[in-house]
C-alpha cells in the first residue's frame, strides 16, 4: 500500500506534466495562429497595393492588377482559415486536456 506522500507525488507529477503539455500545445498553435495572421495582413496589403488605381495604366494593365489583387485576397482568405483552425485547435486541446486534469483532481480528492 502506498503512503499519502507517494500517492500525492505521483498525481502531482501527472498534473505538472498535463500543465506543461497544455502550455506546449497552446504555445505551438498560438505561434501558428500569429504567423497565419501576419500572412493574412501581408497578403491583404499586397492586394490593396495591386488594386490601387494608377494614372496612365492601360485597360490591360488594370485588368492584370485586378486579377493579381483578387488572387492575393484569396490567399489571404486561405491564411485566415488556417489561423482560425489553429485557434480552434487551442480551444479544443485545452478543453480535452482540462477534462484529463479534472479527472486527476477528482482522484486526488477521493484519496484524501
Amino acid at each position: 500500500m502506498k503512503t499519502f506522500k507517494e500517492i500525492r507525488g505521483t498525481d502531482t507529477e501527472d498534473l505538472t506534466e498535463s500543465r506543461l503539455l497544455r502550455r506546449g500545445i497552446a504555445t505551438a498553435y498560438g505561434l501558428r495562429a500569429r504567423n497565419e495572421g501576419k500572412k493574412v495582413e501581408m497578403e491583404l496589403n499586397s492586394a490593396k497595393n495591386a488594386l490601387r488605381p494608377r494614372p496612365n495604366d492601360t485597360t490591360e494593365e488594370q485588368v492584370k492588377r485586378l486579377q493579381e489583387g483578387l488572387i492575393q485576397m484569396c490567399d489571404a482568405n486561405i491564411a485566415l482559415r488556417h489561423q482560425l483552425g489553429a485557434i480552434t485547435a487551442i480551444v479544443v486541446s485545452g478543453q480535452l486536456l482540462n477534462e484529463r486534469t479534472n479527472s486527476q483532481l477528482e482522484k486526488i480528492i477521493r484519496k484524501l
